[in-house]
């Protein structure tokens, strides 16, 4: 059973990259936030929501086995509860990004190269879109530390 959310582009296949399988689906590994995450929020399947409902995702994740809590059942999760798993992943993401891309910055390499490089090794297709966002959501970050 699986979690699905509707993740943007980059971000997606970041995910899928650091940690999705064979078929795409994420395996978060015990002990990370995201993975505790689920286990605190993800409930039995209310009997007034149809499992068939459509809804707008690209990205699922595995539910792990929480004991006492078969899957099979509990597999819901609100939609609030969604965002704040979609927020947790979203920080995670921004943490690696800005990780390395100040080891990069501080030896005074290309940030443009750095970024593309940074892409290419996480799973994230190299295009314009993409690049000028990690760039932006970078740069952002920087002149947060640098205000401080």
């Amino acid at each position: 059973m699986t979690i699905k959310l509707n993740l943007k582009p980059h971000l997606r296949q970041w995910l899928i990259h650091e940690f999705g399988d064979e078929e795409g689906i994420v395996r978060l590994p015990n002990g990370c936030a995201e993975h505790d995450l689920i286990e605190l929020l993800v409930q039995r399947w209310p009997e007034d929501e149809p499992h068939g409902k459509v809804f707008r995702w690209n990205t699922e994740i595995h539910i792990p086995e929480i004991k006492g809590r078969d899957p099979q059942y509990f597999c819901y999760m609100t939609d609030h509860a969604k965002k704040m798993l979609a927020d947790l992943i979203y920080v995670r993401f921004r943490y690696a990004l800005w990780n390395d891309m100040h080891t990069i910055e501080r030896m005074h390499l290309s940030i443009t190269d750095g970024i593309f490089d940074w892409m290419e090794r996480h799973g994230i297709d190299t295009n314009e879109k993409n690049w000028e966002t990690l760039r932006q959501m970078y740069f952002r970050q920087r002149k947060r530390y640098r205000n401080r």
